[in-house]
């Protein structure tokens, strides 16, 4: 392991005494940490921007920054940094991570006072999975030219909860919270959403009727224009490589699709255009249909990989994925205000789970309100349960293998550069209940990720209006 020159300068100046240490220490200390994946003594370096400049903020890895509070404190509205700008900073001082360290970048420093309560800490040596461990005497002589304050907020608790009613009066306290009081009413019976779409519901009604075959489910998908273009054209898609032409919808669930994945992707593609997608949305992660598509697509894969006795349906996983960020519409519709401000925490707080940030501006969650609507709406409850669940590994309810497929393949994406959140590594029971193996969830994840182009023609077919 090799300290990159510019951190091993830092040390070498103030005479800093450490100890190196590699991922999988860390990683065991945040795991006896719970939430797993969040410590007090893990140190995370943010970096911000405003009219004025740059600054760098130290924060301990169990706990949200909150711009509000550096807003009221310093009186200046703070953005992050873009991931061109970030890339270009690691450049200039020749590190692969940002340490903790101020003096590596020399830009004002603003450091959060709950470090200071640990005796030492853990700080990414600027090296891919190496770690220094410093004395908290001797950090506390590398940040005394910095701020030092309360810039931070704890991690709101109980965001698993499985009660329908609760999560029903995190919604409505948030609407009343955040919304106008004319249109509250209105909000509190519908959430201000368009009805289920009439494609939907004749789509749903095939689910449950014990008759259904090929040739209805083309008729119902058919009486769509669009959709009947989107399933041929998803059939068409290089990913499935079928030879010779498909140009109908019964062609595409014979030869391609299948009956299972034609009812759940006319589903979701049914269930996707009754929002549109937000223009802003977090800097740096990947637009939503691309995240639909690819996700869906893995928790296929993910499906095939467990044994055929076992094997839940796959293309009921495949419709968790396409929808599992639909309350990242739903938020956008309902609360466009608080929607830029979440969107501007979740950049500035790349170590969390952006759920906790979402709990801590509005008080409730996309998963929430995502499935207390599909509940509405009457979508098969696997689905229901998938999307309030998805971040929820403690979960054992019914239809709790649907939750875990999305768990274990939102988790590999992250691992592989893909999504919205830190990386994490599923606990290894997770991949046994499902009679998974690590080795396989990321074989077939890096199969789906180099068929990235193939997916993105899929991708456009929903981004066309």
């Amino acid at each position: 392991m090799t300290i990159p020159a510019t951190v091993m300068k830092v040390l070498d100046e103030w005479h800093v005494p450490y100890s190196l240490t590699d991922d999988e220490e860390v990683f065991n200390l945040m795991q006896s940490n719970p939430p797993a994946s969040y410590s007090s003594k893990v140190t995370n370096a943010i970096f911000l921007k405003d009219q004025h400049g740059k600054v760098q903020v130290v924060v301990p890895g169990n706990r949200i920054l909150d711009l509000n509070r550096l807003e009221f404190v310093f009186g200046r509205h703070f953005t992050a940094l873009s991931a061109d700008e970030l890339q270009r900073l690691k450049q200039r001082h020749g590190i692969d991570q940002f340490p903790a360290l101020p003096q590596v970048t020399r830009m004002e420093s603003m450091v959060d006072e709950s470090l200071l309560k640990q005796e030492e800490l853990f700080i990414v040596s600027g090296a891919e999975h190496e770690w220094l461990k410093i004395p908290m005497e001797d950090f506390r002589n590398l940040i005394s030219s910095s701020h030092t304050g309360n810039y931070t907020a704890r991690l709101p608790q109980d965001i698993h909860g499985n009660d329908e009613e609760a999560d029903l009066k995190d919604i409505h306290a948030a609407i009343q919270q955040f919304t106008p009081i004319r249109i509250q009413q209105r909000l509190e019976e519908t959430l201000d959403l368009p009805p289920l779409p009439e494609t939907a519901r004749k789509i749903i009604e095939l689910r449950v009727d014990p008759n259904a075959d090929t040739v209805t489910l083309a008729q119902a998908v058919e009486l769509d224009p669009g959709m009947s273009a989107q399933v041929v054209s998803w059939a068409r898609s290089p990913y499935y490589g079928v030879r010779g032409e498909i140009s109908t919808v019964e062609d595409a669930v014979l030869r391609v699709l299948g009956f299972d994945l034609v009812i759940n992707l006319a589903l979701g593609l049914a269930l996707g255009r009754t929002l549109s997608v937000p223009k802003e949305g977090p800097h740096g992660y990947a637009p939503f249909w691309q995240q639909a598509v690819v996700t869906a697509a893995l928790c296929g894969e993910i499906t095939r990989l467990i044994p055929a006795k076992e094997r839940p349906s796959q293309g009921l996983a495949y419709l968790c994925g396409l929808l599992h960020n639909f309350g990242f519409l739903v938020l956008g519709h309902v609360f466009p205000p608080q929607f830029a401000l979440i969107n501007r925490h979740i950049e500035a707080n790349p170590h969390i789970n952006r759920f906790y940030i979402e709990r801590h501006l509005l008080g409730m969650t996309r998963e929430q309100v995502s499935s207390c609507l599909m509940q509405q709406w009457r979508m098969p409850e696997e689905l229901v349960t998938a999307l309030r669940h998805q971040h929820n590994s403690q979960y054992e309810g019914e239809h709790k293998e649907y939750a875990r497929i999305l768990y274990i393949a939102t988790r590999a994406l992250r691992r592989h550069g893909f999504g919205d959140g830190p990386y994490e590594t599923p606990e290894p029971w997770l991949l046994e209940d499902l009679n998974l193996t690590a080795e396989a969830v990321d074989d077939v994840t890096a199969s789906v990720m180099s068929k990235m182009d193939d997916l993105d023609e899929l991708v456009s077919l929903l981004n066309k209006p």
